[in-house]
């Protein structure tokens, strides 16, 4: 920290225990509760681990703060000052506001791309920042700041590369010298976890080369920390892992069991030919004995792969393990006695396990996740702590096994997807929306959508491309796409620039900017169209609106009856420029999609409302529809017009090829877009209008009611 703070620095702990157990409020205390704080350093709030700096490209850049249980700390910013003499000593960098901290009380940032500056730098966590990127608070480029934007300052450490004329604004420095290594280190942790003293011994480096982040081996030595975002500061080496998992299966389902499979979650297109899949009995008797075993394969582009369907082979209680070089053989008993546990293990490394049961006396189970349904898959998705909760029953009708099985797929099942991400219920998917209000509903659908997986715009494995392939396929099954704009049908391709490309319904720079790994909206295909290359050049990054009779036509083509003609507003024609909306102009969409997009749209606003994805911790945007054409400029997150969009809604009702999209793109992401689901929540939503009914009985799905017939007796 700066100079003038050095006094501040040097002050006991207790300060920064009240500013945690008090919401950012100092009340004068007695000598005896002061000291009590000050010996408890897992009260104090901190700045917990960073890494601004790592081996290759700078994707895994985060700060971790570390403070009481389940604590908002939305009122404290992480702010990085520039030190290098090169650039402009003191000057704000960036600015990033903190949120909720968990049952560790840890909140991260999730991985961000190029957040820190190389070079020497300070991180301070203040309360209540007032400032803004770009200003400079150490004008004379001293190493004191003339200015601080903030109330209190509550954390600090820097990063110092010892180039003549750097400045560091705190009095705990990291440098080469923290250690016995020769160079600067690129982040660190506190070892032990939030412990604050106020000096370097409090840091270790972090691992340089990643160990601890998912997908990379490290080099972590005596003297380097684990990379641990959101858990525990620690110096141990992670376990061994390959990172994959048993992710779904099913031994049992209605009919004649034709259909049983295993799937394996792992990396896109790696191979795990070296792994096995084991079935062993479990039924009292037999228990212990290998009665099948399968090889595994290349995972596909999405990282799975199943072992096909198998006929009668699975039945009675079983565990299923994931091994690697597997030495034995079908028949082998790995369980002699019958006690429950192995007394051979022919295998080289263990690396998942589950059990089924069908609850007989003395059947046996080798896992600690054992289960009672028929099928069952991970949800979320590859998701994996070694426990039952990891799992959710599948439909055991056996909705997803094959096409033209509709199964009847209800609450708390997941569907029947064979190497395909795993998915819920549409039933249970939408079972916690609540649309009573219009708070409740906003809220409730966006836990409900909330979460998805996140594919590369374009990438090796699955992705953006495939997605909208897939969404826009037409005719169905063909090798053709339908474009959003033009109504064209175009052959396929799968990247590159081609007749068309990919429209962003929502524009990126209306507040998410550039692609990157945590860029959740970018890539998001609930919003993504397949769209003709110079139609989407006109569309740019207009809001939607309608034209005011100053507008460029952009004309469609005829398929399927729709579209076609051109020379006279609206027609079946796309319209645009006329109207100045932050000097942007407007778009209007043809007639036979414009409802789409404003479902899109819709989709946006709910989806991404501010806080970090809850599974990777990547901080997502708050994105809002307006009529304020002030609000919608480059950088802001604003778009519309919403006013525009819901008239859209009303006029363009929600087809089937819509809802045949609204499938695809699910399949991938595994979240829908609720307003093709339900487009009677829109109203609601967006206008305040609720149904008192949230059992389905307005939206004709009755699936929850029951009719009871009989008579009525007096008093």
């Amino acid at each position: 920290m700066a100079h003038q703070y050095q006094e501040l620095q040097q002050a006991s702990l207790s300060s920064r225990s009240i500013f945690t157990q008090y919401g950012g409020f100092v009340f004068p205390i007695i000598p005896v509760l002061i000291f009590l704080l000050a010996v408890s350093p897992a009260m104090a709030v901190n700045i917990n681990e960073f890494v601004a700096e790592h081996a290759g490209q700078d994707h895994y850049e985060y700060f971790e703060i570390s403070g009481q249980l389940n604590t908002s700390y939305s009122n404290l910013t992480l702010v990085q000052l520039d030190g290098d003499v090169s650039r402009n000593p003191g000057e704000v960098i960036s600015a990033t506001a903190c949120g909720t901290t968990d049952n560790n009380g840890l909140w991260w940032t999730g991985y961000q791309q190029y957040l820190f500056q190389p070079g020497s730098l300070t991180l301070v966590l203040v309360q209540n920042f007032s400032g803004s990127v770009g200003a400079d608070l150490d004008s004379n480029n001293d190493g004191t700041l003339d200015s601080t934007p903030w109330t209190s300052l509550v954390d600090d450490v820097a990063i110092d590369y010892e180039v003549a004329g750097d400045q560091v604004y705190s009095t705990t420095v990291l440098s080469s010298a923290m250690d016995s290594s020769s160079y600067t280190p690129g982040g660190a942790s506190r070892i032990p976890n939030a412990t604050d003293t106020d000096s370097v011994s409090d840091w270790r480096r972090n691992d340089w080369d990643l160990a601890g982040i998912p997908g990379f081996a490290g080099t972590l030595s005596s003297e380097e920390a684990l990379n641990t975002p959101g858990a525990i500061n620690t110096q141990e080496e992670p376990p061994t892992s390959t990172g994959m998992v048993i992710n779904e299966w099913v031994v049992d389902h209605v009919g004649n069991d034709t259909h049983e499979f295993i799937e394996v979650f792992g990396s896109p297109n790696s191979s795990a030919a070296s792994s096995s899949l084991l079935i062993v009995d479990g039924d009292s008797g037999s228990a212990g004995h290998i009665d099948a075993v399968y090889g595994l394969g290349t995972f596909n582009g999405g990282g799975y792969q199943d072992t096909g369907y198998l006929d009668n082979i699975l039945s009675g209680s079983l565990t299923i393990l994931l091994v690697s070089n597997f030495s034995g053989s079908v028949g082998d008993d790995l369980d002699t006695n019958d006690d429950g546990n192995f007394d051979s293990t022919p295998w080289g490394s263990l690396f998942d396990s589950v059990s089924y049961t069908d609850d007989d006396p003395g059947d046996r189970a080798y896992s600690a996740s054992i289960l009672s349904s028929g099928g069952a898959s991970r949800i979320p998705n590859g998701v994996d702590t070694d426990q039952t909760s990891d799992w959710m029953g599948n439909d055991f009708d056996g909705e997803g096994l094959l096409d033209g099985v509709s199964g009847t797929a209800l609450l708390h099942e997941a569907l029947n997807t064979p190497s395909w991400p795993n998915r819920l219920s549409v039933t249970e998917f939408y079972s916690g929306v609540d649309t009573s209000s219009q708070t409740a509903a906003r809220t409730t659908i966006h836990d409900a959508i909330d979460g998805h997986i996140r594919y590369d715009y374009t990438g090796i494995g699955w992705d953006v491309w495939d997605m909208i392939n897939a969404a826009e396929e037409y005719p169905v099954g063909s090798n053709s796409i339908r474009d959003l704009y033009k109504n064209e049908v175009y052959t396929k391709i799968s990247g590159g620039s081609g007749a068309y490309n990919r429209e962003h319904t929502w524009p990126n720079t209306y507040g998410f900017g550039t692609d990157n790994d945590g860029n959740y909206p970018y890539t998001d295909a609930n919003h993504l169209f397949a769209c003709d290359t110079n139609y989407n050049n006109d569309r740019s990054s207009r809001p939607f609106a309608s034209c005011d009779g100053s507008c460029s036509e952009d004309t469609t083509v005829v398929n399927n009856g729709q579209g076609g003609g051109s020379g006279s507003y609206p027609g079946n024609s796309n319209w645009f420029g006329g109207a100045s909306s932050g000097g942007s102009g407007i778009w209007e969409t043809w007639s036979g999609r414009r409802g789409d997009v404003a479902r899109a749209a819709f989709y946006m606003d709910v989806r991404y409302e501010g806080g970090t994805h809850p599974i990777t911790g990547y901080v997502e945007p708050d994105l809002i529809l307006t009529d304020d054409p002030s609000l919608i400029i480059t950088g802001h997150s604003y778009m519309g017009f919403l006013s525009t969009l819901l008239q859209w809604n009303a006029e363009d009702p929600v087809d089937d090829a819509e809802r045949r999209r609204n499938e695809a793109v699910s399949a991938f992401q595994t979240n829908r877009n609720p307003f093709i689901d339900h487009p009677e929540w829109v109203e609601c939503v967006f206008e305040g209008v609720c149904s008192l009914f949230t059992d389905g009985f307005e939206s004709g799905d009755f699936s929850k009611w029951s009719v009871v017939i009989g008579t009525q007796t007096g008093q």
